[in-house]
Formats: structure tokens, C-alpha cells, sequence
């Protein structure tokens, strides 16, 4: 029996999968082909419009296998299920089951009723074997006025400190080399147990396991930093120099009406404590423009931000009226017109930041981990410790390299967004 997977949307989902995909039994054969499997599990996301409808055509897609093979089985799970789950149920009827529960351990449970056998396989890795996303929690109390998720994903859930570290090692005995901690703001860790430690503690205690040589941040909140926990990551051996910092805006209006909890002083002040603190710092923010009632003056503070500021790695995203959000009946909207130019100029703006930044590597030697070779290229590509995996900058090296290895490379050459390499060493 052949089952097939398909995981969209952000890598809170992919660790979710690997969690489901791991608890089939040994007689079930997974593959990532839907036209070559039995049935087919879909996880979705739906924090966006585009998103949605992403997740709405890839059902889609998989109804047109079952139209041919009518034994054929889709299972949706994620967030679309979580958050329109009856709309699915009317709209789609050919889905064979649909699981709703924010915990895949209880998709888990609900699986039993489709497949004969469940197996503790612990993972399913659907990312490179080196490197692995370990989620810390579940849900949002940030209650931010442009974001639906806690609508479908409930109160910020902190998972316990013993089934992280559990993971964690059983990860690095699978080969696991790099460690990327997720939820929906991992600085909130254990403060929904008034933990305000919980996350210092979690981090200390990783950096005991034996295997695992990065560890990296991804979804901090800037109102959840503190000045103990910037010193545990200043004082690691493992935990890179990488920040992954959504800001959203620097006008202070907008901060205000987007409920961010922080004003454009308290921002800046962070983002200088964090780079005076922690040597040779990337940080990594993403902003989103079109607000409803961002005038040009607001945002023209934002480009003034990012010229002065000067991240490492920066995205934009266009506001998006999502229901059920407090600023979903808000009246002063942004034309589309307009949102898309303000990405723009944003995007272009940072390009240029961005290549200025990435010339001050040419000639130095950077410790790289090389994610996968391209045999019919000569060719292997790889990360520098300031680059998250598929967001991030790659290396692009000369020669087959081993995958899951760190090198020692000489840059070369580089793009806005790329560095080319040539191997010094294998550390």
C-alpha cells in the first residue's frame, strides 16, 4: 500500500507532517507521487489568500486522480481543515476525511481509522537528513489585528521541556546536525506557564546534546526578547548568529493598529542591543505594507528603516484582509495597485542592501553547510550560518560535495542573493 504525502505552507507544517507520516506502519510505502499511491495526505495552509487558495488547488489536483480511480483516498489536514472545515466538507465532497486537531499526535489517533497499521517511527523526514525544524509549541497570544491564526490555532500552547529534548536527541542520533526551533513566536516560550525562563533554559539544555552543531532561531517576537535571553545566545557555541525578527512596520500608527505591542524606539533599541551584543549578527525581519490606513508618509518611514537599518535578510508581504481578524471590517484599504508598487520599492531597495553587504564577503573563507550537490551542474549548494534553509542565501560551490558536511570555502563572486565558492577544506 502507497501512500503519498504533500506539505504546503510554512515549516511549523513540515514538522507536523514528518510527525504523521512517521506513525504509519512499516507496510504502508510512502512517496510523494499522488498518481502512483492509494491515497494521498494533504497538509494545508490557509494564513493568507494565497495560501488558501494554493491548498484549494492542490485538492483539487487530487480529485482529478480520484475521478479516475474512484478507491483512491484524500486526507486533508492543517489549517484550511482547522479553520473551514465545513466549507471543505460542502464545497469538496470527494475529500474521504478531513482532521482538524492543531496536535498531530491526535491526527495521529484520527488516522487510525484509515490505515490498518501505526508504527512509532518517530519521523518521517521530509527535509534533508541533516537538518530538521523542532517545534516548541502551538497556537498564538500575540492577537495581532491582521492575523487569523489564533482563531483556528487556539491560546499559545507551550510543549514540554522533556518531549523537546526528547526529540531533540533522537533527531541528532538520526544525523541531524542542525536544529531549527519554530512555533508561532518562540520567544513566548513557556510564558503561557508564567515561565517567563522557560526558553533560556530550553536553549541551554540543547546545547548539551551531542551531534547537533547548529541550532537557529526562526519566529521571534520583539516585545518577547529580554536581556537574559539575548546573553545565552550571545554565549552559545551553537547557536548561530541569525535572528529571525518580524517587525512589520516602523511607524509608530501602524504598530499601534497592527497590535505589535512595541513602539519604533523599543524596535530600534532591540536591534541595537541584539547587534552590539552578538557578534557578527544577521538579522532577518519581514515587514507588511498596505496596511489599512498606511499613508505615504507611513510608509516612507518603513523605506527610511531599511536603508538605515540595513538587515541581512528582509521580506514584504502585502496586507491581506483575512476574516475573522479585528481588521477585517476596516474601512481605509490600501489599493492592490498601490500595496504591490510599495513591495516593490521595498524589495528593490533592499536588493541593492543586500549586494553591498554580500560584496564585503568576497575573499573570505566561510564555514559552509552544503545541503545538496548537482552532479549534472558540478556543482553543490550550501549555507552560511547567517542563511535559513529555502528562505535564505545559498552558496553555490564548485565540485560535488557531501551533503550534511561542513566546508571550509573561499567566496568568489557574489549576487544580492548568492555566493560562489570554491572548497578550502572538509571541516
Amino acid at each position: 500500500m502507497k501512500t503519498a504525502y504533500i506539505s504546503l505552507g510554512c515549516p511549523k507544517n513540515v514538522a507536523d507532517l514528518e510527525c504523521i507520516l512517521g506513525s504509519l506502519g512499516p507496510d504502508i510505502e510512502i512517496c510523494s507521487s499522488p498518481d502512483k499511491a492509494s491515497s494521498v495526505i494533504i497538509n494545508t495552509c490557509a494564513f493568507i489568500d494565497d495560501a488558501k487558495q494554493e491548498a484549494i488547488d492542490t485538492i483539487l489536483e487530487a480529485c482529478l486522480i480520484k475521478n479516475e480511480n474512484p478507491d483512491f483516498k484524500i486526507f486533508v489536514t492543517g489549517c484550511m481543515p482547522q479553520r473551514f472545515k465545513e466549507e471543505l466538507l460542502q464545497e469538496i465532497p470527494e475529500i474521504d476525511a478531513i482532521f482538524t486537531s492543531t496536535d498531530p499526535f491526535e491526527t495521529i489517533d484520527e488516522l487510525k481509522k484509515h490505515f490498518s497499521t501505526l508504527s512509532d517511527r518517530n519521523r518521517y523526514s521530509l527535509t534533508p537528513p541533516h537538518y530538521a525544524y523542532l517545534k516548541i509549541a502551538e497556537g498564538c497570544n500575540n492577537r495581532c489585528s491582521y492575523c487569523a491564526i489564533p482563531t483556528f490555532k487556539g491560546d499559545y500552547k507551550s510543549r514540554p521541556k522533556e518531549d523537546i529534548l526528547k526529540e531533540a536527541i533522537q533527531l541528532a542520533d538520526s544525523g541531524v546536525k542542525e536544529l531549527l526551533l519554530v512555533s508561532q513566536d518562540i520567544t513566548y516560550y513557556g510564558m503561557d506557564q508564567n515561565k517567563t525562563d522557560a526558553l533560556k533554559e530550553l536553549l541551554i539544555s540543547l546545547e548539551s546534546i551531542s551531534g547537533i552543531k547548529w541550532v537557529r532561531l526562526l519566529y521571534t517576537h520583539p516585545a518577547h526578547w529580554t536581556d537574559d535571553l539575548i546573553d545565552v545566545v550571545a554565549g552559545s557555541s551553537k547557536i548561530v548568529p541569525y535572528i529571525d525578527l518580524p517587525l512589520q512596520h516602523i511607524s509608530d500608527k501602524i504598530l499601534t493598529k497592527m497590535g505589535r505591542k512595541v513602539t519604533s524606539q523599543q524596535i530600534r533599541e532591540l536591534t541595537t542591543k541584539l547587534r552590539a551584543k552578538i557578534p557578527n549578527l544577521a538579522l532577518r525581519t519581514s515587514f507588511i505594507v498596505g496596511f489599512p490606513g498606511e499613508t505615504e508618509s507611513d510608509f516612507q518611514k518603513l523605506v527610511k528603516f531599511v536603508k538605515t537599518e540595513k538587515f541581512e535578510r528582509l521580506g514584504v508581504f502585502t496586507y491581506s484582509q483575512e476574516e475573522g481578524t479585528a481588521a477585517f471590517n476596516w474601512q481605509d484599504n490600501i489599493p492592490e495597485n498601490i500595496k504591490i508598487s510599495r513591495q516593490k520599492q521595498i524589495m528593490e531597495t533592499q536588493a541593492a542592501l543586500a549586494e553591498l553587504n554580500n560584496q564585503q564577503l568576497i575573499g573570505s573563507t566561510l564555514e559552509i553547510l552544503i545541503d545538496q550537490n548537482e552532479k549534472e551542474n558540478n556543482i553543490s549548494l550550501g549555507r552560511t550560518q547567517w542563511d535559513a534553509p529555502e528562505i535564505d542565501n545559498s552558496v553555490i560551490v564548485n565540485g560535488l560535495l557531501k551533503p550534511g558536511h561542513f566546508y571550509k570555502c573561499k567566496i568568489e563572486d557574489v549576487t544580492p542573493y548568492d555566493l560562489f565558492a570554491v572548497n578550502m577544506t572538509e571541516i
